[in-house]
């Protein structure tokens, strides 16, 4: 069971490490915002994913899994979802609701509104509940109670995609001095843009 816990610790910490809309999202914010704020995001994003991994654990997900109406809706709400926020990143202005930095004069933004962003990112994604589906019977013993079961491996790897967000968060406000120039920061908006339509076609398009 140990042997099975540490295996189930590096798969969740590769995972939630692989770049994707969670992490390009938290980039994006702790560059513009600060890591702080960016926190903000962070928390609704592990509120979203604790919400699919509960439905998946509860048997919902092999049911949404396995009508593939429902899934295809999922996924093109989910689809158009993550390309409205590319658009709207790759068409921000420079400055706008950016903190103060560098004696430059930004304006602040409400963590609600990176909370809600960070929910909406995570929550439109239907990969993730068969993601969940598939993986929690590989570490389920039949012999042993479901719900510790699987109250233990969502909390384990929710805590760990908020720590390794937190660390990307805190490494782009490191980085914010030298890439929150107005030029670096144009160019960031079209590429995180570009980046979450992207990885809208791609959840549309991929089987």
């Amino acid at each position: 069971m140990i042997n099975d816990y540490i295996i189930y610790l590096i798969l969740a910490l590769t995972v939630t490490a692989l770049p994707g809309p969670a992490v390009v999202l938290t980039i994006k914010n702790s560059l513009r915002y600060g890591h702080k704020i960016a926190i903000a995001n962070i928390l609704g994003n592990f509120i979203a994913m604790v919400i699919l991994a509960s439905l998946s654990a509860a048997g919902l997900g092999a049911i949404i899994v396995t009508s593939s109406a429902l899934f295809f809706t999922l996924k093109v709400l989910g689809c158009f979802y993550l390309v409205y926020v590319g658009i709207k990143v790759w068409k921000m202005p420079y400055g706008e609701g950016q903190i103060h930095f560098q004696g430059e004069t930004r304006k602040n933004v409400r963590g609600w509104a990176v909370f809600k962003e960070g929910f909406g990112v995570g929550i439109s994604n239907p990969k993730a509940i068969a993601f969940f589906t598939a993986l929690f019977p590989q570490f389920i013993d039949p012999a042993r109670a479901y719900i510790p079961q699987f109250l233990t491996l969502i909390l384990t790897i929710e805590g760990i995609s908020f720590f390794v967000l937190s660390s990307y968060a805190l490494l782009s406000s490191v980085a914010s001095p030298y890439l929150s120039r107005k030029k670096p920061m144009i160019f960031f908006n079209k590429l995180t843009g570009a980046a979450f339509v992207g990885f809208g076609l791609a959840l549309l398009l991929e089987d």
